[in-house]
């Protein structure tokens, strides 16, 4: 009988290979599944036109599945976190930290979903669409929301270029509205960089109409700047 392979193990700068290329772990299919699902159940019953008896019945049985989900046990994700930085992350590690992040995380019921249609070191471009769970002025999706995922696309354009930071300041300028149910892009890339100080810059388009303009400074932690 042959001994069974030892698991493959990631550092920092094999995280974004590793999570595009390696098979979806099987728990992981389905915690997609469910994420998926409450964002779309999100999307579809905000506002919805509907009468009270109707109503009623989703929010009955709604409520009863928070009651048989219960309070289950959950990972504390700081321990993937840290055998990422030692090299001895596992396929599902990278997971528990990827697939839960806040913007683009499958997983995530939260998350704002982005297609990335580029990642390189010269920048990455993603593809969006909000609902309207994200609206603020009608019509519009709201500015806390577009410097919520500007903030996560910054930071994507440091990971492809093989950077680690953190933020330290992100500017904001509101150049026109960026409509809700319709598509977006978000670009960013890395200007330059003076000792532990990564300065990047990136946006949101609707079509040809830049919508919003974001920069901020992100940096290196002291142990490798």
């Amino acid at each position: 009988m042959s001994e069974k392979k030892p698991e493959k193990t990631y550092g920092p700068f094999e995280l974004r290979t590793a999570y595009a290329t390696e098979p979806v772990p099987d728990d992981f299919v389905q915690r997609r599944r469910i994420g998926e699902a409450i964002r779309s159940l999100s999307e579809r019953l905000i506002r919805v036109e509907a009468d009270e008896a109707t109503l009623t019945d989703w929010a009955d049985q709604l409520e009863a599945l928070v009651a048989t989900v219960g309070e289950p046990e959950r990972r504390d994700s700081r321990q993937a976190n840290r055998k990422l930085f030692t090299g001895a992350a596992t396929i599902g590690d990278l997971y528990h930290m990827m697939d839960y992040d806040p913007v683009g995380g499958g997983a995530n019921p939260i998350a704002p979903q982005i297609d990335w249609l580029k990642e390189s070191q010269d920048g990455v471009e993603g593809k969006l669409w909000l609902g309207q769970q994200y609206q603020g002025p009608p019509g519009r999706v709201h500015g806390g929301v577009v410097s919520w995922i500007l903030d996560a696309v910054l930071s994507r354009a440091m990971h492809a270029s093989f950077r680690l930071g953190v933020t330290g300041t992100l500017n904001i300028r509101y150049m026109a509205g960026s409509p809700i149910e319709e598509t977006l892009h978000c670009r960013a890339h890395i200007v330059r960089q003076e000792g532990r100080k990564i300065f990047i810059e990136g946006g949101i388009w609707h079509g040809e109409t830049q919508t919003v303009h974001a920069e901020g400074v992100w940096l290196t932690p002291k142990s490798l700047g």
